[in-house]
């Protein structure tokens, strides 16, 4: 008996210690993301100076003499303490030294009794932070991780996730272009909401800045401070030179694309900035409005038919397959189903979606996808089986005088990316060809060729009952989406898909055998 105690003993101490362990590990950031704070002083951090409009109205000299006031009260009052950073209450709010565009973040606060802070978005109030409990200013008891300042959009969390004050909570802030995403001790408070621009109710949020930890007088503390940027600030820069002027047609009616980022499995970086680049083409040429997303149930038939193309970049794996969150979500909203009903239910909304005639369009990875549902790789033209080709490449135009060559001015190119090849249902029976690999200028002796037949398409379109598809197998690298060659074909691709631009669908083969 006295062993088998000794033994329950030792295991609890080293349950215990593991747990202590876990407790304080700071400042280590997950996979893919980077410090922000480094446990260790200030370093990438530096004071405020008024808000985003004042400072672009300041000259360089009277900014380089705010800043340095306003970096001499930073250090008298923001500390870092045993890998923790701490706010005295006095001072002024704490600000990242780099802009940023659009990213996700971790950060964990813990507040004092009747505590208040906030986290600015790109210098723009704010994810709030709050103790539920302090009823003067927060009658209602709502939760941290609202979007305090928003008027037109909901600026309350849609539940209340804060521990009790004086422990630890950890954020999880997602920010797309104007739209925001916030999880609170992992469950989700804020969803995809559009942040807006307090200090210019009049305009849309602005597209880089800094990150702000807000000061409102009162003790505060902050640790395990992550970011992981998805689209820089220079990438933005790129893709708005590379931008066209206008589009091939302008729209008859207004058009809304819903650009879809969902993906399981293997992350391909690109995502995020192939998505912004499709939203940057319709927001610069007129051509279209569009939304970006990775929530499945935007797919459910009520919410996708307020579209009229889906664009999906990189989607990766069974995305298909609803995961708990997403059956949470339908639920909330009246929709109460098994996974499989789910599953089932999406498909037949996609499908249909398409086939009542509407667009699709899929970028490089969105033939990876779905190996479990036929109906989708028939739909999208076939599917992905390997990559021999991650270099500089031929390509060749298949149809110099179709409308969606007229990017390339009917001529092939080279272009350095990661090159697919198609297995079945690929086949020029059921596309029309586009683009394929120029054999003649491409290293043909890498591994991993599995065709014997030289047809390796690139891009293509088909119709699919009354809709329209257009893949593109070009876009693993994030350069691809300021390349303004590819950019005015995806364009042209997109409008196609919308039925704005018209084009001949007909399989390869028909054509060939006609002329």
């Amino acid at each position: 008996m006295l062993r088998l105690v000794c033994c329950v003993g030792l295991l609890l101490s080293i349950a215990t210690i593991s747990f202590a362990e876990e407790e304080t590990k700071l400042n280590d950031p997950p996979k893919g993301f980077k410090l922000l704070f480094n446990g260790k002083d200030l370093t990438g951090w530096k004071g405020l100076v008024a808000n985003p409009k004042a400072r672009a109205e300041m000259s360089k000299e009277e900014l380089a003499a705010a800043q340095a006031k306003a970096d001499e009260s930073m250090r008298a009052h923001w500390k870092a303490e045993d890998g923790i950073l701490v706010f005295d209450g006095k001072g002024q709010s704490l600000c990242t030294a780099k802009d940023y565009a659009d990213f996700e973040m971790y950060v964990d606060f813990k507040i004092k009794k009747a505590g208040d802070s906030g986290i600015y978005l790109r210098g723009s109030p704010q994810v709030q932070i709050w103790d539920p409990t302090n009823l003067g200013p927060n009658p209602k008891g709502v939760g941290s991780g609202g979007l305090y300042n928003n008027k037109e959009n909901p600026s309350e969390p849609i539940a209340n996730a804060d521990k009790p004050v004086g422990e630890w909570n950890t954020f999880f802030i997602r920010m797309v272009g104007d739209r925001v995403t916030v999880k609170l001790n992992g469950e989700l408070v804020t969803d995809d909401v559009v942040l807006e621009n307090y200090w210019e109710r009049d305009k849309p949020i602005y597209r880089t800045g800094q990150i702000e930890l807000q000061n409102h007088g009162n003790t505060l503390y902050f640790r395990n401070i992550y970011i992981r940027e998805l689209v820089t600030p220079e990438q933005l820069e790129k893709m708005e030179d590379a931008m066209p002027e206008e589009a091939r047609v302008q729209p008859e009616k207004p058009e809304d694309v819903l650009v879809f980022i969902r993906y399981d499995g293997f992350r391909h970086s690109s995502i995020p900035v192939g998505a912004v680049a499709v939203q940057m083409l319709g927001e610069k040429t007129g051509a279209y409005s569009a939304r970006i997303t990775n929530d499945l149930t935007m797919l459910a038939p009520e919410t996708l038919n307020n579209y009229n193309a889906v664009v999906m970049v990189n989607t990766t794996g069974e995305w298909i397959k609803p995961r708990p969150e997403d059956l949470k979500k339908l639920a909330a909203a009246g929709q109460e189903m098994t996974a499989e009903e789910a599953e089932a239910m999406f498909k037949k909304s996609l499908l249909e979606f398409v086939s009542n005639g509407n667009g699709l369009v899929g970028f490089h990875a969105a033939s990876d996808a779905n190996y479990q549902w036929p109906e989708f790789g028939k739909m999208i033209g076939g599917y992905f089986h390997g990559h021999p080709w991650h270099e500089n490449v031929g390509i060749k135009v298949d149809d110099p005088d179709h409308p969606l060559m007229a990017a390339f001015g009917g001529e092939g190119f080279n272009v350095v990316d990661e090159i697919y090849q198609f297995r079945d249902p690929y086949s020029r029976d059921a596309l029309h060809v586009l683009l394929s690999l120029d054999v003649e200028k491409t290293n043909m002796e890498k591994r991993g060729i599995h065709r014997t037949d030289g047809d390796f398409a690139v891009s293509w379109v088909r119709p699919w009952g009354k809709g329209r598809v257009f893949y593109s197998s070009l876009g693993h690298r994030e350069e691809i989406y300021w390349n303004p060659q590819i950019l005015k074909f995806y364009l042209d691709g997109i409008q196609f898909s919308l039925g704005d631009l018209d084009g001949p669908t007909a399989p390869s083969t028909a054509e060939t055998a006609q002329n």
